[in-house]
């Protein structure tokens, strides 16, 4: 039971749907740890979304849905796991480029986040969350200021 809770939520994140946050839930109740839920369900649902990127099957709003999924997902497990000693060692996020590029380094990144657990786990996604939010308005911005001209 457990394996399917993780699979809908890694779907639901990787797919930006509004369900996130509630699968989140549902899988705290089955007594799923939090730490168990970021390591099987959102970094491969991140996982996913950068490889969706690369063959640039996700597009700027469908990256902005999987990270407010993300996001929804990562505010419930937060207060769990919040009072665990982190380190300082969080990788920064450096990928920049054309959409495709992005996907490759999302999923770099995620690799290289691969050893790190706990608060440490969350801290990294919201490195990789501000990392992207930032690339992704680029564009949006631009487009948007050739629009009005």
């Amino acid at each position: 039971m457990s394996n399917e809770k993780i699979t809908a939520l890694a779907k639901a994140v990787a797919t930006g749907k509004a369900d996130a946050q509630k699968l989140a839930h549902e899988a705290i109740s089955a007594r799923i740890a939090p730490g168990e839920i970021l390591i099987k369900a959102l970094i491969p649902a991140m996982k996913k979304v950068g490889e969706g990127m690369q063959e640039e099957e996700y597009a700027f709003p469908e990256i902005q849905s999987a990270v407010k999924a993300l996001q929804s997902v990562l505010d419930i497990l937060r207060p769990a796991l919040e009072g665990a000693s982190s380190s300082t060692g969080i990788q920064k996020w450096e990928g920049a480029g054309e959409l495709y590029e992005l996907g490759g380094h999302l999923v770099t990144f995620l690799d290289k986040g691969a050893e790190l657990q706990g608060y440490d786990l969350i801290l990294f996604l919201d490195e990789c969350i501000r990392g992207l939010l930032e690339q992704v308005a680029l564009p949006c911005h631009k487009q948007a200021a050739s629009t009005h001209k």
